[in-house]
């Protein structure tokens, strides 16, 4: 198998995926009867799917314009909107894994900060 062909192979399979996760995606956000034949403790929350599916639409868009026309002016927009949405599921991502551990402390902290205030007004009462 030469290289073209291994090319084309990979690219057909890509679109296809992309095919298929944007019909998916689709038929979940719907609502339908697709997505009730999902078991409820499996079906993934729709505002879930609704955030990852507009990143995959973001990048369907601004790939093609970065690639053909890299100076242009809706390449930039579209770039800085697709760094954006990036760096905003990149903060979620940390937020979700820090979080367990941020979470006591910033209790702790708030706790410690309430019961100071509280002493102060005593004080001034």
């Amino acid at each position: 198998m030469n290289q073209s062909t291994v090319n084309v192979l990979v690219a057909a399979f890509l679109g296809l995926l992309a095919v298929s996760v944007t019909v998916a995606s689709i038929l979940i956000l719907l609502g339908g009867k697709v997505y009730h034949k999902i078991p409820k403790k499996a079906r993934p929350r729709r505002w879930f799917v609704g955030i990852f599916f507009s990143y995959f639409v973001l990048f369907c868009l601004w790939f093609p314009a970065w690639f053909f026309y890299p100076h242009s002016f809706t390449a930039h927009v579209l770039g800085l909107l697709f760094a954006a949405f990036t760096a905003f599921l990149g903060a979620w991502y940390v937020l979700g894994k820090v979080g367990a551990i941020v979470v006591p402390i910033i209790a702790l902290v708030l706790w410690i900060i309430d019961t100071y205030s509280e002493k102060r007004e005593a004080r001034r009462r």
